[in-house]
């Protein structure tokens, strides 16, 4: 997406200030020349008019309307106009000025009069941020997720919050990550999202800390942070400010929590959560810049949290709810959170009859990473592979439990074409992977999945479907060691299909490339490469080596204990499933290995029992 910086100057302090009829800013947008820009409403006037977008008078439905457009017609002067592209367009938007900040810039309309921000097509979307210079260490991109869900109502601060209906929200966007598929035949497995998702239903700011601390000490911090909770007034009356309502430390009375009590809080957790958003009443609001009192998401981001979001005035709860859902759905499948943001204000325009001017609440504070675009594709590509571990877990129980139900074997099945297809459009499709290493990752996972596939059509008693997939597969994996020698895994199984499907291995010199990028390699993953590897030697011109084939299960079953989580050994896994596929499936009996002495069946029980043994000790 390109990005487009409008940016604002005034000269003096900038952290406080008010809005004079008539005062000058200069206006920096782009390649443009530097413009002057004054300003057409005074301060009383921009309080009164917001005031009316204030809930509590929505009654009064000819008065909200007249507040949306005189400000709309406010801001979309003092922006300048700005006009949907033949391609996505970040507006990056730096006010500087306390009470510039105040204006909801997010209503600004296009020619025509409509809420650009919210109608464009391709989108147009408005961010903002604050510059502060260094924060010290930047924070690392996620690429697999984890939540904090931080909520609480406490008595006195406002009807109950939807928690479940947010808690629901956030489990359906991490599906790809935790959630089996429900299929036919097969009692549903018990959603296990605990790894993924951690919700405090009574939420302060000790425990906030405290459950965002036990997860950086454990390894596993949060990379986001989802707080639903009721505004609040903040502060003294001298400078009074706009809040959130959590619970106090005795657990039952109200904590007002200013924006910088809640920005010392998070600032205290290393590494931070580097996506935080409030479904928060009045969480983006800054109209207090007489006295410079931030708002919470301004705060938090000036912090250093790269991405806040919030509405800037009071969001109703149908509004919270489309909010978190579309939000997080979009962003946790690896969508660029401009997009998603795009995608949510859209949505909330949609429903306006029940969510009215929260479309025009939403703001957002970005400041993204120089490799975001690299990340983006990790992010994807991280959920595609979550998502395909998923389908091989259902696959697997579909075997391993007998189930003969051809509509439950179909629901798999069509699970993992569309794995294939959304994979196959990061290869060659228009969002291929901006680096090379990432692209060379998604041909293995190409050739996964319809390995994948072709199990399921073997099962099925589908042979010459299981053949046909297996074949795609070896084109996958043949793509990636081509253009790649070191990526071993990808040379394996690309030998191990040429062997299995034609009964021999034309290109002896590519297991040998195999070993050797294998044997230079300290992951997890090598030990069973050169394992099978080993395996196929009398494939490559080699006697069978099953004697230091088991050394090597030995050490993959060591690395993976040190490299990966004691209840995630999934190279281990991962091997034993491939072993597995030697013995009853890939044999003579069924038409694998043609011309060749013998199938591998024997070799491969052998080797399996083995790795099963080491897997299972203490």
């Amino acid at each position: 997406m390109r990005s487009e910086l409008i940016e604002f100057f005034r000269f003096d302090d900038q952290r406080s200030g008010m809005l004079r009829r008539g005062d000058r800013f200069l206006r920096a947008r782009g390649n443009e020349p530097v413009t002057e820009v004054r300003i057409p409403i005074g301060h009383v006037e921009l309080m009164r008019r917001l005031d009316q977008l204030r809930y509590a008078v929505e009654a009064d439905g000819g008065r909200r309307d007249e507040a949306l457009a005189l400000l709309s017609d406010v801001v979309t002067g003092v922006l300048g106009t700005c006009v949907a592209q033949d391609e996505p367009v970040q507006i990056d938007l730096v006010t500087n000025a306390a009470e510039l900040s105040a204006l909801p810039f997010e209503l600004a309309t296009d020619a025509q009069g409509r809420p650009v921000f919210a109608l464009s097509d391709p989108p147009l979307v408005l961010t903002r941020r604050v510059r502060t210079g260094a924060h010290g260490e930047r924070q690392v991109w996620w690429s697999k997720p984890r939540v904090l869900f931080a909520a609480a109502s406490p008595a006195g601060a406002g009807k109950a919050v939807p928690v479940d209906d947010h808690r629901a929200a956030l489990r359906d966007a991490l599906k790809p990550w935790s959630e089996p598929l429900p299929v036919a035949g097969l009692a549903d497995a018990v959603r296990d999202s605990r790894r993924m998702l951690t919700t405090l239903d009574r939420a302060s700011l000790p425990r906030i800390r405290n459950a965002a601390q036990a997860a950086a000490a454990e390894g596993r911090p949060y990379t986001h942070l989802h707080v639903l909770a009721h505004g609040c007034e903040a502060g003294d009356k001298y400078e009074p400010e706009f809040g959130v309502a959590l619970f106090a430390d005795d657990d039952r009375s109200i904590a007002r929590v200013t924006p910088a009590m809640l920005r010392d809080e998070i600032r205290s957790i290393v590494p931070a959560p580097v996506v935080v958003t409030l479904a928060v009443c009045d969480g983006g609001n800054q109209s207090n810049s007489v006295t410079g009192g931030g708002s919470l998401a301004h705060a938090l981001h000036e912090s250093g949290v790269p991405v806040v979001l919030a509405s800037q005035f009071p969001l109703t709860f149908a509004g919270s709810r489309t909010f978190v859902r579309h939000f997080y759905d979009r962003l946790l499948a690896g969508d660029d959170v401009r997009a998603a943001l795009h995608h949510v204000r859209a949505q909330l325009h949609r429903e306006g009859a029940d969510t009215a001017h929260d479309w025009a609440g939403l703001v957002a504070y970005v400041q993204l990473p120089e490799d975001y675009q690299d990340r983006l594709y990790e992010v994807a590509m991280q959920a595609e592979m979550a998502s395909l571990r998923t389908a091989q877990m259902w696959s697997d129980r579909l075997v391993n439990e007998g189930v003969e139900d051809p509509g439950a074997y179909d629901t798999v099945a069509e699970h993992l074409t569309a794995r294939i297809a959304s994979l196959t459009r990061y290869v060659e499709g228009a969002i291929a992977a901006p680096a090379e290493v990432a692209r060379l990752e998604n041909l293995g996972l190409l050739g996964s999945a319809q390995k994948r596939s072709a199990e399921l059509s073997f099962h099925r008693r589908l042979p010459d479907a299981a053949r046909t997939a297996l074949a795609e597969a070896h084109r996958w994996y043949v793509q990636g060691f081509t253009h790649n020698l070191s990526q071993h895994w990808h040379g394996v199984q690309a030998l191990s299909l040429e062997a299995a499907l034609t009964g021999r291995i034309a290109r002896v010199g590519q297991w040998y490339a195999a070993r050797e990028a294998a044997v230079s390699d300290d992951d997890a993953w090598a030990p069973g490469s050169i394992a099978e590897l080993l395996l196929l030697a009398p494939f490559a011109g080699r006697p069978r080596e099953l004697d230091e084939a088991e050394l090597h299960l030995a050490e993959l079953v060591r690395r993976t204990r040190a490299q990966w989580p004691a209840d995630d050994p999934f190279p281990v896994d991962s091997t034993i499933r491939q072993l597995g596929r030697y013995v009853r499936w890939w044999t003579r009996a069924h038409g694998y290995f043609p011309g060749a002495a013998g199938d591998l069946a024997a070799d491969a029980a052998r080797l399996l029992e083995r790795l099963r043994a080491l897997s299972e000790r203490g």
